[in-house]
């Protein structure tokens, strides 16, 4: 068998033979992200088992505290401070889903699956993506808009210097008209999405934002505390022209990806795409306003308003005359099975040897990919939101809260067993498949 290097076993316990079933000698136990808990409580097979809304509550934890003789207390061995930091952050790291279940009259845990792999964290901050794509030697084969990252801090000669005369642009917008898309290092759901067209005005939204964080106590210190660093702004060239549907208006495909841990295997992985991709569509059409943005046109995650529509991706004639979804899976297999593959295993190959909890959990991690299509079909990578949010239940049609139940009892389904599923697809299947490994 495997083992780590400090001599534990890697591979977790397999599954029990009837998870789902009502066993007499065992509880199951789940804790949820606060925007799936909606989801969770429309699946038969959680409606058996016990929600919890705490860390502490779970089975792994009081074990964990039980050894420390403190309630509550997590593992604080004598490892350095920035492993020991790493470690404790991992425990109480945010998680889309975690699965245990511990015999019933011990609480001794006997299995469990966690999304807490740190397998993309080189992905999770909109500037931690750009660092890794570049790593990667990525920046050349048109994964990503051309980005340039802008220290938090930066002086206005800095900017000046930093962003030059030109914006970034995509390869055929080479027009007087440039706008630009200033991402804030923390933001999220459309929040914290500037369109600029200056290095002047880019200077003068960051130093605002600076002044604000200054201004709040311990921002800054809680910040560095929680990611060892203090984020940078992302600059990115606007996807332009992009691709228009239902009424000229914008939109972005929203695909999911999964990697398990598999210790037991060379690789120590196995990443899978998810086959029923979503489409988010703008409230509003797109006009012709020259370098004016209507943040409702050219925003698309709902998060501006609740007219934004969601569909599958088979539902849009658009893209399936297009051929999108199968040019879709082949270019996020290439991006996760390939060009980021080695970035990723690393990480995963660091968090085996460094993890001292529990090493019967099993652990995974799930990425939201938001993806865009230019006129001709080309797509791009903007974000990976790691333990992505489910939309609110009143904003969604019964046939995409269908879609949503569907995907979380499918993920459910991979993380436990491990092995695929039909809507799950191995991305070295899929490379297979397009000559492409």
């Amino acid at each position: 068998m495997v083992q780590h290097d400090n001599g534990s076993d890697l591979a977790p316990p397999p599954p029990p033979e009837n998870l789902w079933g009502s066993g007499e000698d065992e509880q199951v136990f789940y804790m949820v992200r606060h925007p799936w808990e909606w989801v969770m409580k429309c699946i038969k097979k959680a409606q058996t088992m016990t929600q919890v809304s705490g860390i502490p509550e779970l089975p792994s934890a009081k074990a964990i505290a039980a050894q420390e003789g403190t309630p509550g207390a997590l593992t604080q061995s004598s490892t350095p401070a920035t492993r020991r930091r790493r470690q404790n952050r991992r425990l109480n790291r945010p998680s889309t889903l975690k699965i245990e279940i511990a015999d019933k009259q011990t609480g001794a845990l006997m299995y469990a699956v966690h999304g807490s792999s740190t397998a993309f964290d080189g992905l999770e901050d909109k500037d931690e993506l750009v660092r890794t794509l570049q790593r990667c030697r990525c920046e050349n084969l048109g994964l990503s808009p051309p980005s340039i990252l802008i220290n938090w801090d930066v002086t206005k000669e800095e900017c000046l210097n930093v962003v030059g005369k030109v914006l970034p642009t995509m390869d055929n917008n080479k027009g007087d008209d440039i706008v630009a898309v200033l991402k804030e290092p923390m933001g999220s759901q459309g929040k914290g999405i500037f369109f600029v067209k200056d290095a002047e005005e880019i200077h003068a939204i960051i130093d605002e934002q600076r002044e604000r964080a200054m201004a709040e106590p311990s921002f800054l210190d809680n910040l560095i505390s929680d990611k060892g660093r203090i984020p940078s702004w992302v600059l990115q060239a606007e996807i332009v022209p992009s691709l228009l549907i239902k009424g000229n208006r914008k939109f972005h495909i929203r695909s999911y990806v999964v990697l398990l841990e598999q210790p037991h295997l060379p690789d120590m992985l196995d990443i899978f795409v998810f086959n029923r991709h979503e489409v988010r569509i703008a409230a509003v059409p797109v006009e012709d306003t020259g370098t004016e943005r209507d943040p409702r046109s050219h925003i698309t995650n709902g998060a501006l308003s609740k007219q934004t529509e969601r569909v599958l991706i088979d539902e849009v004639e658009e893209l399936t005359s297009r051929n999108i979804p199968a040019a879709l899976e082949t270019f996020i297999a290439e991006i996760f099975g390939k060009h980021l593959l080695p970035d990723i295993a690393r990480r995963v190959g660091m968090s085996l040897n460094e993890d001292e909890t529990n090493g019967n959990i099993r652990k995974f991690c799930l990425a939201g990919l938001d993806l865009m299509v230019t006129e001709d079909s080309k797509l791009f990578l903007l974000e990976a939101n790691v333990n992505p949010a489910a939309p609110p239940e009143d904003t969604v049609t019964d046939s995409f809260k269908g879609h949503l139940i569907g995907f979380m009892e499918d993920l459910m389904d991979l993380v436990t067993s491990g092995q695929p599923s039909p809507s799950f697809v191995p991305v070295q299947d899929i490379l297979v498949k397009n000559g492409l490994a």
